[in-house]
């Protein structure tokens, strides 16, 4: 019964985690490859915010000392060394190509973009993928060795103030990225605004994203997708009488939790999908179809992006969930590492793409507006 309890509690929370990345535009690839290009920082701004209100939820428990008794320890996440490099790089390159993380991915499927099946379908093989190859990974150096480092140990300062002044100065970062975001020259002024019906705001959605892995924290939990798709695949694994042993050698409440949270993330989606007018079976992104104009071309790039992005999240510790949006709260040295890898590498990776592109990547945003590609 309390493996069903856990179950159940990712399932609500991957559910709630999914509905927000729908609203706030966080699974469309002109929002996310808007983002890698610089041209359009939506995303930029809801992930700042969510940071800063997790960081300010952890900060003023700790100060005001009700963070055990509600659970609210922000788990720390390790320094893993060069893993962070190569599992950067890997990450970087897989969602530029592609336009999408792990959680998103599967945001996507349950939005009806069925391309993005081909995806969920690469990360899994990389899951098993990167079951076979830890063993020589650990053998080699590359993973193993783990410290315990943050910015506050670094600093020798108290984990609570140093929080709530890191959420403050995630909030400054969202403010002057919104003051300097290219993408506000496309919109049109609207006078109206349908909380159900239209795309959030970038300040709605990162409250509600950074409460929900401030909710996570406190069922004893950590709220990572790459994390979660581990867990899922083991736990299938266990089930069908072929455990990935390297990597999930049982199963347990917290593998059964992290199941349930990139489970819940399709219904969760979907939901949002249905009630927003937004459900479509359609290839993702149609209007940017024209740059792979035929579809099973399309859909073996998003396979392999699928396998690169699961082996570079394993390997690098982290994907954009899980090593900065409910990492960078926990002050980990770690995560920053990898998500500033993956960033940098993902910006070079999609301006590299759309080298003398980018008036049609422009064109094609308007369209997709309309669409919520």
């Amino acid at each position: 019964m309390e493996h069903t309890n856990h179950l159940i509690m990712g399932l609500i929370t991957g559910a709630l985690f999914g509905f927000v990345l729908f609203k706030v535009g966080a699974v469309r690839y002109s929002r996310v490859e808007g983002m890698l290009l610089l041209r359009d920082l939506k995303i930029m701004k809801f992930a700042f915010t969510g940071i800063a209100t997790a960081s300010i939820i952890y900060g003023l428990a700790d100060i005001l000392g009700f963070s055990e008794s509600t659970n609210l320890i922000p788990r720390i996440m390790p320094y893993l060394g060069v893993a962070h490099l190569i599992g950067g790089v890997m990450f970087g390159i897989a969602m530029a190509s592609a336009g999408f993380c792990p959680g998103t991915c599967v945001a996507r499927v349950g939005a009806g973009k069925f391309i993005s099946a081909a995806g969920v379908v690469g990360l899994v093989l990389g899951v098993i993928i990167y079951n076979a190859i830890q063993p020589s990974l650990v053998e080699a150096g590359i993973l193993g060795n783990k410290q315990d480092l943050t910015l506050y140990g670094v600093l020798g300062v108290p984990y609570g103030p140093l929080a709530v002044a890191w959420g403050v100065l995630f909030l400054v970062f969202a403010l002057i990225a919104d003051w300097l975001d290219p993408a506000k020259k496309l919109y049109q002024e609207k006078t109206s605004f349908n909380l159900i019906k239209d795309e959030w705001h970038w300040a709605i959605g990162g409250v509600a994203a950074g409460s929900i892995i401030a909710w996570a924290t406190a069922q004893g939990e950590y709220l990572g997708f790459s994390g979660a798709l581990l867990a899922l695949v083991g736990w299938i694994s266990h089930l069908i009488g072929y455990p990935i042993s390297n990597v999930v050698p049982q199963v347990n409440e917290t593998i059964l939790w992290h199941s349930g949270l990139i489970l819940g993330v399709l219904p969760g989606a979907f939901l949002a999908a249905i009630i927003s007018g937004r459900f479509k079976f359609d290839p993702v992104p149609p209007a940017f179809a024209r740059v792979t104009p035929i579809p099973y071309v399309r859909m073996v790039l998003v396979f392999f992006a699928g396998i690169f992005l699961a082996l570079g999240a394993l390997i690098g510790g982290g994907c954009t969930t899980g090593a900065f949006l409910a990492a960078y709260p926990t002050l980990s040295i770690g995560s920053m590492a990898m998500s500033g890898t993956y960033f940098i590498v993902g910006v070079l990776t999609a301006n590299l793409i759309y080298f003398g592109r980018w008036s049609r990547f422009l064109e094609a945003k308007k369209e997709s507006e309309e669409v919520y590609d």
